[in-house]
């Protein structure tokens, strides 16, 4: 078989050991299910996980080593360029970009085929034998992984290159042939894998098909036609399924614009509608799907109003927040089988952990300083910003409401951003409360935050009753614009 060598590559039997020890994954926020249709014997929680993959994959190993149904992955092309995210200001939809991700490689093609290549083997490790893996890449380095995944899975399992084909944005270049696809490597961990022909998967018949149907009382046909003897014959053939199995190019699913109801200010973030395709084809319900650079969390979205369950890990802390608002605005996006509706259903329980103990002091993003004082890795301060809140209690009943917001560092923050800011409030992008507070573990009892569409933020929340008398610790936390989260202690006594 064909290798691929590169300065430094390691064999797949030495790289597991050596990429990273086991961390321990800490618990930061934990979502109990609000859906009633979660059967509540399901001990199941959906996994967001913020840390570098090659160490949560390592960490995951115990635990998920073989058990994960199908990985799909949209990793950095090797582009050389920046990628980023829009950061909403407020209920007037204003925002800045921040960098989501720097696919820059200052050591050279060599160090993107290592980051790659450890990552892939500990994903095949995860995966079960009956399970797929599908990474999704472009002209930049399509070729040389396919060499690094036919090493690592075998040649003899890979199933297809999937050709996601996309109309071209307006580009000025007579250079060269206009880009306008992605590739997608589809690869099984054995030949013992599952394959689904699911109608809901199906690509719609050509526009010349479309026109030729007919409809009578026994469903839809058309004439097929042919000639004996110099007569032309035709006859009826029904179809009993609308559309056609893909074939390996698809020309039928868009690329996300701004102003469509899935768009979620992530410069990279792929539709809903392509990782369905995928899912329903290799997958089925209750099945563990994985996303180890999640992005804008469309595996994981797509994954749950499918009924799989889902681990999703990004590096970026922007990203897991973004995903976060995502999945629990599940019930407002579309359905995946009738696209036309609201999927209507709250989201599944989850809980959001990191790889290292969270930070004491913050990093300050470039795209919200000044100019003067920007530099290339951020501004790192230790003042958390402070909130007031306002406590109502009436008998076992309280409602908690903030009432301001202020952050230590203004004197930092650039006029594009301050310009934007009418309100304390416009600080605030989410906050939630604990209101019965035990073991150092975040539970989202309320939750109020903005998203790309609605963003209007409630400051009061919904009334909280409480079962018996006694003493109850409630924790609110903020998150602002910078990602920074804020938490305030608050005894509650109820008396007899």
């Amino acid at each position: 078989m064909v290798e691929l060598k590169w300065k430094g590559k390691v064999e797949r039997e030495d790289s597991i050991s050596k990429i990273y020890e086991t961390k321990p994954l800490h618990i930061l926020d934990i979502y109990p299910s609000i859906s009633s249709d979660f059967k509540s014997e399901q001990k199941w929680q959906n996994l967001l996980i913020w840390g570098d993959n090659k160490s949560v994959m390592n960490s995951l190993l115990d635990e998920f080593k073989n058990k994960i149904s199908l990985i799909y992955i949209d990793p950095p092309f090797a582009t050389g360029s920046n990628f980023n995210l829009k950061i909403q200001i407020g209920e007037d939809g204003k925002y800045i970009d921040d960098i989501a991700y720097k696919d820059k490689w200052k050591e050279g093609l060599e160090t993107y085929l290592d980051f790659l290549h450890e990552r892939l083997i500990l994903m095949r490790e995860l995966l079960k034998n009956s399970g797929s893996i599908f990474v999704h890449l472009d002209w930049h380095i399509s070729h040389y992984i396919k060499l690094i995944m036919d090493e690592i899975f075998g040649i003899e399992n890979f199933r297809n290159e999937i050709i996601w084909a996309y109309p071209a944005a307006s580009v000025k270049t007579r250079s060269f042939f206009i880009r306008s696809y992605d590739t997608i490597l589809f690869y099984s961990k054995t030949d013992n894998y599952v394959f689904n022909d699911d109608p809901n998967i199906y690509m719609e018949y050509s526009n010349r098909v479309k026109n030729a149907l007919k409809k009578d009382e026994q469903g839809i046909f058309y004439y097929r036609g042919g000639s004996h003897n110099r007569k032309k014959l035709s006859r009826k053939v029904y179809v009993e399924k609308e559309g056609i199995f893909p074939r390996d190019v698809w020309n039928d699913i868009p690329y996300i614009r701004a102003n469509t109801s899935e768009y979620q200010g992530f410069s990279t973030q792929k539709p809903e509608r392509l990782l369905k395709r995928i899912i329903l084809s290799s997958t089925k319900e209750n099945d563990i799907i994985a996303d180890f650079f999640c992005g804008s969390g469309t595996t994981l979205a797509v994954a749950e109003k499918l009924g799989r369950y889902w681990i999703g890990c990004d590096s970026n802390k922007h990203a897991i927040h973004m995903t976060r608002k995502r999945i629990l605005n599940l019930s407002q996006s579309n359905d995946m089988i009738n696209w036309n509706k609201n999927y209507d259903k709250n989201a599944q329980r989850f809980k959001i952990e990191c790889i290292d103990k969270k930070e004491e002091e913050y990093t300050l993003s470039d795209a919200f300083l000044k100019r003067e004082i920007v530099d290339d890795k951020g501004l790192k301060v230790k003042e958390t910003p402070e909130f007031k809140t306002k406590i109502h209690q009436n008998d076992n009943r309280i409602v908690i409401e903030l009432i301001d917001y202020k952050i230590p560092f203004i004197d930092l923050i650039s006029e594009k951003v301050l310009e934007n800011i009418k309100s304390f409030s416009d600080w605030i992008d989410y906050w939630a409360i604990d209101f019965d507070s035990k073991n150092n573990i975040f539970k989202n009892m309320f939750f109020s935050y903005r998203n790309p569409k609605f963003r209007t933020l409630s400051l009061r929340s919904d009334g909280h009753y409480y079962d018996k008398p006694g003493h109850y610790n409630v924790l609110v936390k903020v998150i602002d614009i910078f990602g920074i989260e804020t938490m305030k202690k608050h005894e509650i006594k109820l008396m007899q």
